[in-house]
């Protein structure tokens, strides 16, 4: 019997070999011991060297946008530093690891297309583009296109047009997320769908979320703060689920809904905003209710 048993472990063990065990790839700001990838286009090499289930991880250190890979959607064309494309992985910083787009070339930090990714510990800042409209989308943070994701303890910080994107079917898994001092905070459309608890977004000098055509957020227990073209802004069909959540001190609305679209605030504070909310206009409407 134990014979047997030795065999049997032995021939799994050669089986997990030959499947090809889940590994961590390290990238490391410049050469050293222990790093498989150095600097920021090692990112990037270290994604298309990954299979899937592995994880990527960046140590601690700055990591600058010294290319781009193109990624087109619809009538645009993405520019992305970082990009996994069709490819389930995880992509984690250590401690001070920063993706930095302030210098080298205009581009988004990371994009993500039909993949199912979990991205966590990172600060992205500094994303900027070089025209500021045309047909090339650049200074955006996280892009993610008909993908699922979970994002968690991410800062995106000064950038010039989005912060956290969810494109076509999308869904949007995020915890722990600082979005500050950049444009949009958060773009939804399409179908996309967009999970949020515990966050920040705020002094965006738009939005702090847009949502348009069919997209739906439930945020929960996050502050929108100091944002100058409305906190929550929704359009078309879209609703966007606010519980728990602090709404203060953003103009011209704390809330607007337009079109045939529904904002929910359960329970939380609204209050300092230039007008907290545009009530009811046609078919649009933001509906106040007491916390369950």
């Amino acid at each position: 019997m134990m014979r047997f048993a030795i065999v049997v472990s032995a021939m799994m063990a050669a089986a997990a070999s030959q499947a090809g065990e889940p590994r961590n790839w390290s990238v490391c700001p410049a050469p050293g011991p222990g790093c498989d990838f150095a600097g920021g286009p090692g990112i990037q090499g270290a994604i298309d060297a990954a299979a899937p289930g592995d994880t990527v991880t960046l140590r601690a250190g700055r990591y600058t946008a010294e290319g781009y890979r193109e990624i087109p959607y619809k009538e645009v064309v993405v520019r992305g530093f970082v990009v996994i494309d069709g490819k389930d992985l995880s992509l984690t910083g250590e401690s001070g690891a920063v993706l930095d787009g302030a210098t080298g070339s205009p581009t988004t930090a990371i994009i993500v297309r039909k993949a199912t990714a979990a991205i966590r510990g990172l600060t992205l800042t500094g994303f900027r583009y070089d025209v500021q409209e045309d047909d090339f989308y650049e200074g955006h943070g996280l892009f993610v296109i008909d993908a699922d994701v979970r994002a968690s303890d991410l800062i995106i910080s000064k950038f010039q047009k989005m912060g956290l994107i969810g494109r076509g079917a999308s869904r949007l898994m995020a915890e722990r997320l600082q979005i500050v001092d950049g444009h949009v905070g958060i773009w939804l459309r399409e179908t996309a769908y967009l999970a949020l608890v515990d966050c920040t977004v705020s002094r965006n000098d738009s939005s702090a979320i847009a949502a348009y055509g069919d997209s739906v957020a439930h945020v929960r227990d996050c502050a929108f703060e100091g944002n100058q073209d409305d906190g929550l802004f929704t359009e078309h069909r879209a609703t966007i689920y606010a519980e728990s959540s602090r709404i203060t001190g953003n103009r011209p609305y704390g809330a607007r809904a337009v079109g045939d679209s529904t904002i929910w605030l359960i329970g939380g504070e609204l209050s300092g905003n230039d007008r907290d909310t545009n009530g009811s206009l046609g078919r649009s409407r933001v509906r106040r209710v007491a916390s369950p």
